[in-house]
């Protein structure tokens, strides 16, 4: 009985552990000097970008690349063309558009490989949402191991935060995020040709 209620109690301490923790366990910020800062498509672009120029500011890397859905509209306007006359007008000649043709990370990191082998990169500061590093960090070095990869998670307060359960939209993202990991794991990590040559 007494053994019972002992495991019990690890048990429930564990559960409640990792319930807590949910959240941060997705959070990977660990920022390096780089040849090149990617700031991936999807979430808040817009919050993403100006962290990276930020990063770009502070001497991380000396060029910046942003990832554009290709088929993306904002207004009646082609984003690509979008991204370019902001890209212009805030850090000309210091950073470039790629555009990408699919929204998940798994398929962004095979139309990302040719716009790094343009910028001759060998090192890449990624800049994300703070609930998407650990995933996007695994996909690209399993997808794209000849880089070296860092990643700066760049806060979005009104999507996540790391007392997850506090909030609705953080307790949907912090879900929504763990089961795109789980799929990553159990199911995509195991394709076939899974680094982009």
């Amino acid at each position: 009985m007494w053994k019972r209620f002992c495991v019990l109690l690890v048990l429930a301490m564990l559960s409640i552990f990792l319930f807590r923790h949910a959240a941060s366990c997705l959070i990977v910020n660990a920022p390096e000097h780089a040849d090149v800062i990617v700031v991936l498509a999807g979430g808040e672009n817009d919050l993403r970008y100006w962290t990276g120029v930020k990063l770009m500011q502070e001497g991380y890397a000396p060029r910046l690349i942003l990832d554009v859905l290709a088929r993306g509209q904002t207004f009646g306007h082609q984003d690509i063309d979008l991204a370019k006359e902001m890209l212009d007008r805030t850090t000309p000649g210091r950073s470039a558009v790629c555009p990408i043709g699919e929204s998940s990370t798994y398929d962004e990191a095979g139309y990302l490989e040719p716009c790094l082998a343009a910028a001759g990169a060998k090192s890449v500061l990624v800049v994300t949402s703070e609930y998407h590093t650990r995933r996007s960090r695994e996909i690209l070095r399993a997808r794209l191991p000849q880089y070296h990869w860092s990643f700066y998670a760049a806060p979005d307060p009104y999507y996540f935060g790391t007392r997850w359960w506090t909030d609705r939209q953080w307790a949907k993202t912090t879900l929504s995020e763990w089961e795109r990991y789980v799929w990553w794991d159990l199911v995509d990590r195991w394709r076939p040709g899974l680094a982009v040559q």
